[in-house]
């Protein structure tokens, strides 16, 4: 049976960072990765979804990264599947590992401009803390596949 590696997917240059590694960890392991893309589902987003136009670019922001990062799976010949929920991102993400019976889940450490020192956002953190499968959090790299100095 083939390892199935959960990918947490956004539009963010992290988060397709991490992707490009997961993507190169995968077809070094001969692994299946699961592309999950999450749209948050605060409160102001429901009462918006409707009738903001924000909800819409949302939408298709999410199915944009999706089709990116699995376009890269297809070029590296690395098997994919993928899938856009929406709710509470680290929820989402793992119920989506568990329902797949993932391995590893691979996330992103965000960015964040004007931060002195690297940053485990939120999202990730809770991901962290509830797990029941291993993490990686890949850190922000530059252009060159060189870890970034801060």
């Amino acid at each position: 049976m083939t390892d199935v590696v959960v990918v947490a997917v956004s539009d963010s240059p992290a988060a397709f960072g991490a992707a490009e590694v997961a993507v190169a960890y995968a077809r070094r392991l001969d692994a299946r990765l699961h592309l999950v893309a999450v749209i948050e589902d605060a409160e102001v987003g429901r009462r918006l979804e409707s009738t903001h136009p924000m909800a819409d670019r949302r939408e298709l922001a999410a199915t944009a990264a999706l089709h990116h990062v699995a376009a890269l799976c297809a070029s590296a010949q690395v098997p994919s599947t993928t899938s856009c929920r929406r709710g509470h991102v680290a929820a989402e993400i793992l119920q989506e590992a568990l329902a797949v019976d993932a391995s590893l889940i691979v996330m992103a450490r965000v960015d964040r401009p004007g931060h002195a020192l690297p940053y485990v956002g939120s999202q990730t953190l809770r991901v962290l803390e509830f797990a029941t499968v291993p993490v990686l959090v890949v850190p922000v790299h530059d252009h060159g596949g060189r870890r970034r100095e801060r």
